[in-house]
């Protein structure tokens, strides 16, 4: 078997992890998919926020960066009250991992925006890209088999535990586009076939461009700015948030208007800026709904 650039990078599995912790790691995390895929939805994403809610207690880790991250993009706010939203937001990423053996039931139950943005560009047959965010519950937003009319194919990292890496993402249906070079190469093939890619555009790369993210400069990927303008292929931004009601929304924009200037490297800074501010927008209106706990910005702020 080939070994990709993607499986070098991940962190080198050991006889132990291989034979021991790998499998009871997946074990214990399918015995709790389980649990949750038997109860009601409410139940389960009620006692997934709980769940959630003390583990944050213990991860002081990940609390201080989440902190610094609030702190960065909150300055106005009081101590207390980014230590508020912190706390919720642990109790939404346990209601988000509790709801993810729902996710097609609570699709049918979404208010869905925009759909025909994305019906659009499916059908013109240019390839289309749709960029998302550690938001919400993102697997609504980008999850192939809950859009009947249009086909989805996500980028993802895979998991260093295969046996999660199995439970978590080949569930799915549609291309699945590993980081890396192999990855690459299917994405091109897949915009040249007229398909619709998927990137959450969020997270740090640390070989990624310098671009402002609530007013620090902040290592980004360009690579879904990179693509739209070398193959002329749109952008859609999709989000999908949890309302106070419990219901989800689901939401899809116009395509982003791109510049043309024949400098890539400008455009691709600016396509970049324009999707950095739009997520900005987004953490703003539901902040306990980001994923805080990850270093976005340079590691001196921490």
């Amino acid at each position: 078997m080939t070994v990709t650039e993607e499986q070098v990078r991940q962190s080198p599995r050991n006889g132990f992890q291989r034979v021991v912790s790998d499998p009871a790691v997946a074990i214990t995390a399918l015995l709790f998919w389980g649990m949750f895929k038997v109860l009601p939805v409410r139940w389960a994403s009620a006692l997934g926020g709980a769940i959630g809610g003390v583990a944050g207690l213990f991860l002081r880790k990940r609390n201080r960066i989440a902190l610094v991250n609030l702190r960065i993009a909150f300055p106005d706010k009081t101590e207390a009250e980014r230590r508020a939203i912190l706390r919720r937001s642990w109790q939404h990423w346990g209601r988000f991992y509790a709801e993810m053996p729902h996710a097609s039931a609570l699709f049918r139950t979404a208010e869905i925006v925009g759909m025909d943005y994305l019906k659009q560009v499916a059908a013109a047959g240019r390839g289309g890209l749709v960029c998302s965010a550690h938001l919400g519950n993102w697997e609504l937003a980008v999850s192939q088999p809950l859009f009947d009319d249009v086909c989805l194919n996500p980028v993802y990292r895979r998991a260093n535990n295969p046996w999660l890496d199995k439970l978590m993402f080949q569930r799915r249906t549609g291309t699945l586009i590993p980081k890396g070079t192999t990855g690459a190469r299917q994405l091109v093939s897949v915009l040249r076939q007229g398909g619709l890619v998927v990137m959450l555009c969020d997270q740090k790369l640390r070989e990624g461009i310098t671009v402002p993210f609530f007013g620090k400069p902040a290592m980004t990927a360009p690579a879904i700015a990179t693509m739209a303008l070398k193959f002329n292929t749109p952008i859609v931004m999709a989000r999908s948030i949890r309302k106070p009601s419990g219901q989800f929304y689901v939401e899809v924009s116009a395509p982003l208007s791109m510049p043309n200037t024949g400098d890539m490297a400008a455009d691709t800074a600016t396509v970049m800026g324009n999707i950095n501010r739009i997520m900005e927008g987004w953490i703003r209106e539901t902040p306990e709904q980001w994923l805080w706990m990850h270093r976005r910005f340079d590691k001196s702020e921490y």
